[in-house]
């Protein structure tokens, strides 16, 4: 059984062979805490850290309406459950691609909440590591070698030198109007052997064995999804095209791992089981964030949307549905000469 580059079967575990009580208690054995210390976030009174508050939800205002997603404390819970699931599904790891071991500049782009970041700073402490974000939610008190800026990574000139070792990017590309642009940006300010990174999910739903039928309400959610996105100017599917493009653009040592990675509880395996509550999770906690802003803007009727988001909660559910994403893992690195 693998779960990676190319090999995509992952056992189902037998009818019955798992408790209610196994899966309602995943999260008892990770380290993710789900709280938010709101007085612990920065309090600036200039207008890029000011928030839009609509459809009951919180919003970045700098560059407004650039991202669709809140920032407010349900996606900080959401992140924080992100950030763990790929520690577990990566076995700890934070960065595939090989750097030094003592790097000097590293760069987060699309920082969210900062989790990522911050562990980084910890785990290198040589280098001075900057999350980019549109939203100020970062926590206040972090590493000394850590800090955050308010900024667009898209904007259109880069103000932060050209001595990066490393960047790094997840969860982000399906959301950029142009993400080969950033690839581009990142290759200039770059150091000569500096590698960019992004980890990403590819939001095809996949299935080795007959169990994910053609009404799968996932797909549906998707469909739907990508008109939206299209809307926006977003690319959905541009995970599949990063290698390819960054070697077409100069990037050497490009690599690519795929992960096949389980939705739901179904595995046998119970590390790739955890991993697909995880996601499942994950993806339960982003339908009311896509109701209360994209799906409403794009005319999809509130009952209509309910409807869909339920049949995908209870689909979620059914172990007897083999139902897998992939998540993109690509790397590079700029030319030393």
């Amino acid at each position: 059984m693998a779960s990676e580059d190319g090999t995509s079967f992952i056992e189902p575990a037998s009818e019955g062979s798992l408790d209610d009580e196994e899966e309602d208690g995943f999260g008892a054995t990770s380290d993710y805490d789900p709280t938010i210390d709101a007085e612990s976030m920065m309090s600036i009174s200039t207008s890029i850290y000011r928030h839009s508050y609509e459809h009951g939800r919180r919003y970045h205002m700098y560059r407004y309406g650039t991202y669709p997603i809140p920032n407010d404390e349900n996606e900080g819970d959401r992140e924080g459950l992100k950030h763990v699931m790929l520690k577990e599904l990566l076995k700890g790891k934070l960065i595939l691609a090989p750097i030094t071991d003592d790097p000097q500049k590293i760069f987060d782009l699309g920082t969210g909440f900062g989790e990522w970041a911050i562990e980084v700073a910890d785990l290198y402490p040589s280098a001075e590591v900057v999350g980019l974000d549109l939203s100020p939610v970062q926590p206040q008190f972090v590493p000394p070698n850590c800090r955050f800026i308010v900024d667009d990574i898209e904007g259109e000139e880069w103000a932060y030198g050209r001595d990066i070792d490393y960047a790094h990017i997840r969860f982000t590309a399906p959301m950029l109007k142009d993400a080969f642009g950033v690839a581009r940006t990142m290759l200039r300010n770059l150091k000569p052997g500096g590698w960019l990174e992004w980890q990403e999910i590819n939001p095809r739903v996949v299935c080795d064995d007959g169990t994910v039928s053609d009404d799968y309400p996932l797909n549906k959610f998707y469909e739907i999804l990508k008109g939206i996105w299209d809307g926006y100017g977003f690319d959905m599917f541009v995970p599949e095209r990063l290698k390819a493009e960054m070697e077409a653009m100069g990037y050497v040592n490009v690599h690519q791992r795929v992960f096949h990675v389980p939705l739901g509880a179904w595995p046998r395996d119970k590390r790739l089981r955890l991993v697909g509550m995880y996601l499942r999770e994950c993806l339960v906690q982003l339908l009311p964030a896509m109701g209360a802003k994209p799906f409403r803007e794009a005319g999809v009727p509130h009952e209509e949307a309910e409807r869909l988001f339920a049949d995908i909660r209870a689909a979620f559910m059914d172990r007897r549905i083999h139902a897998r994403l992939q998540f993109y893992f690509v790397y590079g690195q700029k030319p030393i000469i």
